[in-house]
């Protein structure tokens, strides 16, 4: 059962601080490889269609880092930050490491405001249901990383 949490842990200043001497284009690239290999089957089917050519700005507020992605040619590719995004979803790494391990839907996570949407909402929508309807378990990610991922959040 997914329980909302009242008081969202924040990621300490200190804690961010090296990730952001990397230039925002080298995160979006890494990440954009990242969900090619997480979302393989997806792209495969044509389920991130609806995101060809569109940017998704992605903020993580308290590490203060910012990711703009969109999908070309078929690929999740990180792409150059100055230009406008159709979409920017914003939330603290605690949000986006509940949604990605599956802790709190994405429905719960938006409708309590915790990650946020600017921009078109229609899209927003559409990515919205898209995550709502991944089955995490079958996603390629190591074994060794839930139990990691897991531990991060109780942590926190």
């Amino acid at each position: 059962m997914m329980q909302a949490i009242a008081k969202r842990p924040r990621l300490p200043r200190f804690l961010s601080q090296p990730l952001r001497l990397v230039p925002e284009r080298a995160h979006s690239l890494v990440l954009g490889k990242m969900l090619n290999y997480l979302f393989a089957t997806e792209r495969a089917e044509g389920e991130l269609d609806f995101l060809e050519d569109r940017i998704v700005r992605i903020q993580v507020t308290d590490a203060r880092l910012s990711y703009a992605l969109s999908l070309r040619d078929g690929l999740i590719a990180g792409v150059n930050g100055g230009e406008p995004a159709n979409l920017t979803i914003s939330g603290t790494v605690y949000d986006y490491m509940l949604l990605i391990t599956g802790r709190e839907d994405p429905d719960t996570l938006f409708f309590q405001r915790h990650l946020l949407m600017e921009g078109d909402t229609d899209l927003g929508v559409h990515l919205k249901n898209m995550l709502a309807a991944v089955d995490l378990d079958a996603l390629p990610v190591p074994q060794a990383f839930r139990p990691m991922m897991d531990q991060c959040l109780s942590i926190l």
